[in-house]
């Protein structure tokens, strides 16, 4: 009888044993499907941000920008890792990147091992495309487009806003219909260049003839390689990789 009470005492251990152990392998595979939903929504408020800087020419202020049906849709919301959680984006933070949301979860009867390897996942480049893992607060936004690569640079040189070129006061970018104008400071004192937006991946750009400009002004360097320039003395140019050349 004894002999009968143990093994039936042993075999009712392993099965509680095998169901922890699924039970614990069930949430660590919700969890995984968790980051991998929360993964694709930072991939969404990547691409949202890129086409929003495309179509308004400018950067999004706040989070609440994006959250329309034109990008992210007006019912968007964030995945928290658990039940529970709140989860917001801070505007300050969004525009060095997403924050993150990993480091302030708590995962319940998920053991140390496994939060670890949910945290690599989150950390990789496994499902991201269009972001990156930067620090323990920051998801990094790469941008693909030439034209936003190239309002984004704007905008970290003087606080970009772009404005009709008719309107006061006066700042060095400026929009003329379709024509960005791109001036050396506010006062507009010398024109580096100007181009249609349709034209500014393959050019023509038409830019100033003082070639000094071209080494000195770091507005030239978000050219996109291969564009063709025109100086305004009808010099041809190329942008290559490093620098602006004369097509002889």
């Amino acid at each position: 009888m004894i002999k009968i009470f143990l093994m039936m005492l042993a075999f009712f251990m392993s099965l509680n044993i095998l169901n922890a152990e699924d039970s614990e392998f069930i949430k660590q595979q919700e969890l995984l499907l968790t980051v991998k939903t929360i993964i694709q929504e930072e991939e969404s408020i990547a691409r949202a941000y890129e086409s929003f800087i495309i179509n308004k020419k400018k950067l999004p202020e706040v989070f609440s920008d994006l959250v329309s049906d034109e990008y992210l849709g007006s019912g968007f919301t964030l995945t928290p890792f658990v039940v529970g959680d709140t989860v917001s984006i801070n505007d300050f933070g969004f525009r060095k990147g997403i924050n993150n949301r990993f480091k302030d979860a708590n995962f319940d009867g998920i053991s140390l091992e496994d939060k670890l390897s949910v945290q690599r996942l989150y950390e990789s480049d496994l499902f991201r495309k269009k972001t990156y893992f930067y620090d323990s607060d920051t998801i990094g936004i790469k941008l693909d487009d030439e034209f936003a690569k190239h309002l984004y640079f704007l905008s970290s040189t003087a606080g970009f806003n772009l404005v009709d070129c008719a309107d006061t006061p006066k700042k060095r970018y400026c929009t003329d219909g379709d024509d960005i104008y791109i001036y050396d400071n506010d006062s507009r004192t010398n024109l580096l260049m100007y181009y249609s937006i349709d034209k500014f991946k393959t050019g023509p750009i038409i830019i100033t003839k003082e070639t000094s400009f071209h080494i000195t002004s770091d507005e030239f360097n978000s050219i996109p390689k291969g564009a063709t320039l025109y100086d305004t003395n009808a010099v041809k140019y190329i942008k290559t990789i490093s620098s602006i050349e004369v097509v002889k």
